[in-house]
């Protein structure tokens, strides 16, 4: 089975992690990566190129479960946060309208009991004070951005959906 793991940086980038679990229960990482919005698109036009673009990578690698990282809103509320919702509303409408069997959108608290740890625990590990165990050794934790080592845990909690 295979799922993916996003979380949106900004109006001009989401990260994603593409997970598989084989039969023998073990994972492989197949991509850990992120998607560029190309600046010269129009608004209208950009939306557009995330949904079509997501929804190529969910039938390239038949994703089954996915999970969205949505933004837990602070003092800070700006033109880009306002994208960044609108972005993470195609993602959400992109997934609902795809062959995705199961799948979430929501923020740190909603999926953490999907990966069997606490909210503050979810922290630690994205800011790499604690190492993930569930990955591969030649991925270096430390060496990940904090979006990647986040997507890597929202692709672990899309498993147990």
């Amino acid at each position: 089975m295979t799922v993916i793991g996003l979380r949106v940086k900004s109006n001009s980038r989401i990260y994603c992690c593409i997970l598989e679990e084989l039969p023998d229960g073990s994972l492989n990482y197949i991509d850990i990566t992120h998607l560029k919005i190309p600046l010269a698109l129009n608004w209208p036009e950009a939306l557009n190129f995330v949904r079509n673009t997501i929804l190529d990578i969910l039938l390239q690698y038949e994703i089954k479960k996915a999970i969205i990282r949505i933004c837990e809103f602070g003092i800070t509320f700006n033109s880009t946060i306002i994208e960044r919702v609108y972005i993470e509303g195609v993602l959400q409408e992109t997934i609902a309208s795809s062959n995705v069997e199961k799948y979430k959108a929501g923020q740190i608290a909603e999926f953490t009991s999907l990966l069997g740890i606490k909210r503050d625990e979810f922290k630690k590990y994205a800011q790499a004070e604690l190492d993930y165990e569930n990955i591969p050794t030649e991925i270096n934790w430390d060496k990940l951005s904090l979006e990647e080592r986040e997507t890597i845990l929202t692709a672990n909690a899309a498993l147990n959906l």
